[in-house]
């Protein structure tokens, strides 16, 4: 399967692309096909590569104080793995598929291959990671606000 590169000048890039850079994508990013159940990460293991989620849903489950728990759920759009993507720590969640779905995925090689064809691209895709992150702590903020708003009684 084919990566799908009008997907990725829309929800990564945010502009189109030439056909230079189109080619340079096509070498480093891989499209993957997952069934129900399918682990995509496993919490503990050697991280290494980023996940984008192109259809499909996932859940995402930590082991807390020895018992697996849901802990979120993702779906198109969403990135997995991007912290030990850069870090190559241990995965903290181990991601399971809930449907089938469909990844993009690059490893840390091909993000070199990347950085020594297209600085442009890196950047852009480094962009993305931090703005996805940054959203991503403006929702659990909210949440957690929600969360001291009810258990406080002032939600009343």
């Amino acid at each position: 399967m084919d990566i799908e590169l009008a997907w990725l000048e829309e929800n990564v890039f945010k502009a189109p692309l030439d056909e230079k850079q189109h080619q340079q994508l096509r070498n480093v990013f891989k499209a993957v096909t997952l069934t129900k159940g399918d682990t995509i990460v496993k919490e503990g293991e050697k991280g290494g590569i980023l996940y984008l989620v192109r259809s499909g849903s996932v859940d995402v489950f930590q082991n807390l104080d020895g018992t697996e728990q849901r802990v979120a759920g993702l779906r198109e759009g969403s990135m997995i793995g991007e912290v030990t993507f850069l870090s190559g720590d241990e995965a903290t969640a181990t991601v399971v598929a809930t449907e089938e779905c469909v990844v993009y995925t690059i490893d840390r090689t091909g993000l070199g291959e990347l950085m020594q064809t297209s600085s442009e691209l890196v950047f852009v895709l480094f962009t993305f990671m931090l703005l996805y992150q940054s959203k991503l702590f403006r929702t659990i903020k909210a949440e957690h606000v929600k969360l001291m708003t009810f258990m406080s009684g002032s939600h009343k």
